[in-house]
């Protein structure tokens, strides 16, 4: 069966930022006229002007395919993780930016990695004194798929060059790409030893580099965001009664993940049943603060345009955009693009 009509009917999505990383890519390496290329390859080039538009995988394939045959370079790969930058992660970038230690970069990167694409998994292993760091293609199939994926790897040590410097730095490489015309280029980007036409594509780092400090990590945002969700909380309950007190555990809880009822219970010092039973008694429940939270978040939220729909769906504690999706257009009727276009 063909790869590239098996990838469009699996309904998998790539971001607009690692798209736009492509684009710069191929401008980069003198390709001019990259409108044409992405209308061939089935992309409209006016999805590129919202960040919170996604990109039919398989005309991501096609684009990559495209890229490789406009500029016949077989380090390209290289070239497309020169221009990448955090922001070309999406929301995982995000996140690694703001963790404390590089260890809890990658980790961030693992769980938040679909907000970027779809096209394959980046799988985390930790072993005696190294941690490898591999991408799984969904299509291996592919020949294509071997350039893509030394490209995210590639962009991943980008990412963490971004972050700290020259001191991420693996001790060795391996790629399923075929041994290139000129090897040197590679050993050169990786600083490591790079092994080609292997059976995976695995960067390995030596294990003391998960506790170097991200110095310029900043949690500003995401303390502003605290900030005005402790307004909005208070002015919807008045009062100090069990239901504020909640929602205000949920709201600073809400970033990245979503806070367990087990939890809230334990932080007010108090059991679950006594929890459920207290806030039956102020005619509600767990499960209503929680969605009555995130939609008065996500309506403040929506009107800061700093802010992507990426952004304030880990803000409310989704793992994945297409979630916040639908849990607001269950709570509005419409999608939260539609929210923002009408404001």
């Amino acid at each position: 069966m063909d790869t590239t009509h098996t990838a469009s009917d699996s309904g998998l999505e790539v971001s607009v930022s690692i798209t736009q990383t492509l684009v710069q890519a191929l401008r980069q390496s003198g390709i001019e006229h990259t409108d044409g290329l992405l209308l061939k390859a089935g992309i409209d080039p006016s999805q590129l002007q919202r960040p919170e538009n996604r990109i039919d995988f398989a005309c991501q394939e096609r684009l990559w395919q495209l890229a490789m045959e406009a500029t016949r370079d077989d380090s390209f790969p290289l070239t497309f993780a020169r221009q990448s930058q955090p922001a070309s992660f999406n929301l995982a970038g995000y996140i690694a930016m703001n963790s404390r230690t590089i260890g809890d970069a990658i980790d961030a990167m693992e769980v938040y990695q679909r907000s970027a694409g779809e096209g394959g998994v980046f799988t985390i292993s930790r072993h005696g004194q190294h941690i490898a760091i591999e991408y799984q293609p969904v299509n291996p199939e592919a020949a294509i798929s071997t350039v893509r994926s030394c490209a995210l790897l590639a962009a991943n040590l980008m990412l963490g060059r971004w972050l700290v410097g020259p001191a991420y730095t693996p001790n060795t490489v391996e790629l399923c790409l075929p041994k290139p015309a000129r090897p040197e280029n590679f050993t050169d980007f990786f600083q490591c030893p790079v092994q080609f036409g292997q059976a995976k594509n695995v960067i390995r780092f030596p294990r003391a580099l998960e506790s170097i400090a991200i110095p310029h990590a900043s949690l500003e945002l995401l303390s502003l965001m605290q900030q005005r969700a402790e307004k909005i909380i208070q002015a919807r309950n008045p009062g100090n009664t069990l239901t504020l007190k909640v929602a205000s555990l949920i709201a600073t809880s809400l970033q990245g993940q979503e806070p367990d009822r087990a939890s809230v219970a334990e932080k007010l010092g108090i059991s679950q049943r006594t929890l459920q039973r207290r806030l039956a008694s102020e005619q509600t429940s767990y499960q209503e603060v929680l969605d009555q939270t995130r939609n008065d978040l996500a309506l403040d939220y929506l009107r800061q345009p700093q802010l992507t729909i990426t952004d304030i769906a880990y803000l409310l504690g989704f793992t994945e955009p297409s979630a916040f999706y639908r849990a607001f257009k269950k709570w509005q009727g419409i999608t939260p693009g539609q929210y923002r276009d009408k404001q």
